[in-house]
């Protein structure tokens, strides 16, 4: 029955990351965003609650997530009622945009190699 409840987790979780990524490309129309990428998704077991992890891929500036998150951050609602009218589950209450700052940590982590080793 556990397994069952985790399997039908993932298969949800793919669905909203697919869905939101749609509507990051294709109905938000902010160049503030820029480039991000959903590292991670998240949802509490009731299906209510969505964690999204988002990395900015920027080449001119790497600290760019935090900007990037902000446009997200106020697209909430807009992004909230289209997966309510696209994703047919129980209706998602609360969506919550996160920086995720792995990625800054991997570079420093190779900066610091590369500089070890020269």
């Amino acid at each position: 029955m556990l397994t069952q409840k985790k399997h039908k987790i993932q298969r949800i979780i793919k669905i909203l990351y697919k869905e939101i990524t749609k509507i990051i490309l294709y109905k938000l129309y902010n160049p503030n965003i820029g480039i991000v990428t959903i590292s991670k998704i998240l949802i509490s077991n009731d299906l209510h609650y969505v964690k999204v992890f988002v990395t900015s891929l920027n080449k001119n500036n790497i600290n760019q997530t935090n900007f990037s998150i902000k446009p997200l951050i106020k697209a909430t609602s807009y992004i909230k009622y289209h997966i309510n009218k696209h994703v047919l589950l129980k209706k998602v209450k609360h969506i919550t945009f996160l920086s995720d700052d792995n990625l800054l940590k991997s570079i420093k982590v190779i900066n610091l190699i590369k500089n070890i080793r020269c």
